[in-house]
């Protein structure tokens, strides 16, 4: 089996399992099935976000799971790894739980990419306008996505996110006034 059978396996997998807790694509996953039509090529996870509110329920499926274990390195209040091991492949699918305050037009991702969650100025504000209502995608196996997808993409990664990046080559990412900044190397 090759490695991206066993993402969109795995995809479909958590997509189902969690489905009452709606957890939609966010970071590269989103990026890559909004740019690409597919996972980005050498990407090396899954990422999903859902409401902090149902963390302990998501967590509890996690621990009845016999192919899959929680990255206990990595586990957080706000993000839970898991990791699986199929035959050659290692596989991580990384949950951020976000906190949906009901006053605030957004969401706030304490863990994000740069993992500091005691540092406010290092949360993201991701815009409500741009998430909710969250959308469905039958094309991909009905997984759930941001309702202003491609705007996503550009908050996230800036107005070049159309144009494919190596990961930790040709940029590098920083959280400026809770949003994220894209900033390319020169060389």
């Amino acid at each position: 089996m090759n490695i991206e059978k066993i993402y969109y396996e795995n995809l479909k997998f958590f997509s189902k399992l969690l489905k009452e807790y709606n957890p939609f694509i966010f970071y590269g996953t989103l990026l890559g099935f909004v740019r690409d039509g597919s996972f980005i090529k050498n990407d090396d996870d899954i990422d999903f976000l859902i409401d902090i509110k149902s963390k302990e329920n998501v967590v509890e499926k996690f621990k009845n799971l016999k192919n899959f274990t929680i990255n206990e390195k990595l586990e957080s209040d706000y993000f839970t790894q898991l990791i699986n091991k199929d035959g050659d492949y290692r596989i991580c699918i990384d949950f951020y739980f976000y906190i949906n305050n009901p006053k605030d037009e957004y969401i706030v991702d304490k863990h994000n990419w740069l993992s500091t969650i005691n540092s406010s100025k290092h949360h993201l504000h991701i815009p409500k306008k741009l998430i909710f209502p969250l959308k469905e995608n039958i094309k991909y196996y009905n997984l759930l996505f941001p309702n202003k997808e491609e705007e996503m993409c550009e908050w996230l990664y800036g107005s070049t996110w159309r144009t494919p990046l190596r990961k930790g080559s040709g940029y590098r990412m920083e959280i400026l006034d809770n949003k994220p900044k894209l900033i390319k190397r020169s060389f």
